[in-house]
């Protein structure tokens, strides 16, 4: 028997560099681009490194510098820090060993604020876009020496002596590999440090051999004559619109600071929304979906944090108490800004409200604080035309909501007509608004429309004599019994509206059965008769005549049976299609056999 099976003889992992570079192309980072990310936090965590260790700064202050070259007609890329550097136990130690950082300190066994990167596997991104790193760096605990590291994608590395670089620090000197030429650029590399690197305290240079000066890539903040002007300047840099106001944002833990932009345009709640979230300064993710509360979507947030953690990644956080936390900070920080521009500015405010009446409706119908300041300002649309919440708060008689457009539509002009108040509630929010008035006034009296209640609010037919009314009522009624309908004879709002359709809950149900009914089988089909005897006793539908509109003043008149029936059956359809009511297929068919009847009577 050979080998050592069950000896404790510990063996090695072995890892496929090749197969690793795969999952960070392909599965862990979502682009090439995040090369230059990488790159910026390794120079500015050595940088931090160099300050934090007490050793002298380079005569440059600190800064990082990329250098673009061509070399044989091809580019070549020099990116420069003026850091600690490394020695040759480091560069074994961290260079060549996968997920071995730097900045771990194995001794107190936990992170150094001061870092960026915590995973040691930032340098292996460069695979993405270079066939082979090489590192060329002067310790500055061993500045008498220039070591140069080569690392290729299979896994193998060297390392030797080379010229004496001018500085203490890092070299990480790339050329492209075939495909990649278009991150080699000076427009490509400008636009990666900045969108990664803005707010990084220390300098981030450009030099491309075209001119005779470096230029600086991450310009401090825009200047203005005031604070303001500043912030929203930067707003304007950042995310290239424009603004209607900005909210500080300051976490009373120290887990974030920053800034949230109100946007100056509606926007929808499902577009794409793009924020600048930072990391101790080095850009994490425009996704602001684990962090931000779901109705921010009216925000554009600049925020930078020292106090949560990143995935492996770095392209989004950590689910744990941290971010827990800093979600509900970041949700008082904004709930508390508009409460005091409500009072402090109230032009301000109304036009958030005008502009963002989605958002700040979805705020309102959860926060009893911002619906107080909310709700007057908006409006809605009523029996009297639109008004503000503040006059719905102020109204004394009863207020009725309609749940559906349609039902609004249909009844609007009857509640106007006695001179009582009907809300449109067939928007988002509305009706959660509404039910929410007693926080404004106590004594606010609310209901839900119920249209088979509206017979109360109509009026009995003039000018017509009660047997006219009692046959033509009876004549209509046998025609609408086989709809589950009953007719009803009266006067209301408008009278160019020749009908009126109302229903119970238990008819509405009743209707959804039945149009079910005829779309399933047998066996189906029997279950749900079963369930529709339950609701055919409660079930109540009726068709009110317009004894004011002409055309049913002149089918009052009509003698005969058959066109009566014609008209009632579209009159009945019409009803329905009004009220916005689910149409069954016998209804559709009876509709076009009348219209083609009429057709043939005229001609």
């Amino acid at each position: 028997m050979s080998g050592n099976a069950s000896g404790s003889e510990p063996f090695l992992f072995k890892v496929n560099l090749g197969g690793m570079i795969d999952i960070l192309s392909n599965h862990l980072y979502s682009s090439p681009d995040v090369f230059i990310r990488e790159l910026l936090q390794n120079g500015a965590d050595a940088l931090s490194a160099r300050r934090s260790g007490g050793f002298a700064p380079d005569e440059n202050g600190g800064e990082i510098t990329i250098i673009l070259e061509e070399r044989g007609g091809a580019p070549l890329l020099k990116f420069c820090d003026f850091g600690t550097g490394l020695t040759e136990e480091e560069i074994h130690r961290f260079l060549a060993v996968i997920g071995q950082s730097s900045k771990h300190n194995a001794a107190q066994q936990k992170e150094n604020n001061d870092y960026i990167g915590r995973f040691g596997i930032g340098l292996l991104s460069c695979f993405l876009v270079s066939d082979e790193i090489c590192v060329r760096t002067r310790s500055v605990k061993a500045p008498e020496r220039t070591l140069e590291w080569r690392g290729k994608p299979d896994g193998t590395y060297t390392i030797s002596e080379c010229g004496q670089i001018s500085h203490c620090g890092t070299e990480v000197i790339l050329a492209p590999k075939s495909g990649s030429e278009g991150y080699f650029t000076a427009e490509k590399i400008t636009s990666l440090v900045q969108y990664y690197g803005m707010p990084l305290p220390y300098p981030v240079y450009l030099s491309d051999g075209k001119n005779p000066q470096k230029i600086r890539l991450n310009p401090p903040f825009p200047t203005g004559k005031t604070a303001r002007e500043q912030i929203m300047a930067l707003g304007r840099t950042m995310f290239g619109c424009e603004f209607l106001d900005y909210i500080p944002l300051e976490s009373k833990k120290g887990l974030f600071s920053g800034v949230a932009f109100i946007l100056s345009d509606e926007v929808a709640p499902t577009a794409k929304q793009l924020h600048r979230i930072y990391l101790k300064n080095m850009l994490l993710t425009e996704d602001g979906g684990r962090l931000l509360p779901k109705w921010a979507f009216f925000l554009r947030c600049f925020i930078n944090t020292n106090g949560l953690r990143p995935t492996a990644s770095r392209e989004d956080f950590y689910e744990d108490d941290a971010l827990f936390e800093a979600r509900e900070e970041l949700s008082e920080c904004i709930i508390g800004y508009l409460e005091k521009l409500s009072v402090q500015n109230s032009g301000v405010f109304r036009k958030l409200v005008s502009t963002h009446r989605l958002a700040v409706s979805s705020v309102a119908v959860e926060d009893d604080s911002l619906y107080k300041a909310f709700f007057p300002h908006l409006t809605f649309e009523t029996s009297f035309g639109s008004v503000t919440g503040r006059q719905l708060a102020d109204y004394e008689d009863e207020i009725v909501y309609a749940n559906y457009i349609d039902e609004f539509r249909q009844v609007s002009s009857i509640f106007l007509a006695r001179g009582k108040m009907l809300v449109n509630a067939g928007y988002t929010y509305v009706r959660q608004l509404i039910e929410r008035l007693e926080l404004l006034n106590p004594n606010a009296e609310v209901s839900v429309l119920k249209m088979d209640s509206i017979d109360g609010m109509l009026y009995d037919p003039v000018g017509v004599s009660e047997e006219t009314v009692d046959r033509f009522t009876y004549d209509c009624g046998k025609v609408l019994k086989g709809y589950d309908c009953t007719a009803v004879v009266k006067r209301f709002e408008p009278p160019e509206l020749p009908v009126l359709y109302t229903v119970t809950d238990e008819a509405l149900t009743l209707r959804d059965i039945k149009q079910s009914m005829e779309k399933s089988d047998d066996v189906f089909s029997q279950m749900l008769n079963a369930f529709a005897e339950e609701y055919e006793t409660e079930a109540t539908a009726k068709l009110y005549f317009n004894g004011d509109n002409p055309l049913v003043k002149r089918l009052m008149s009509v003698q005969d049976n058959e066109r009566l029936k014609c008209c009632t059956e579209i009159l009945y359809v019409q009803a329905l299609l009004t009220g916005g009511y689910p149409m069954h297929s016998n209804e559709l068919q009876v509709l076009n056999e009348n219209l083609l009847q009429l057709l043939d009577w005229s001609i």
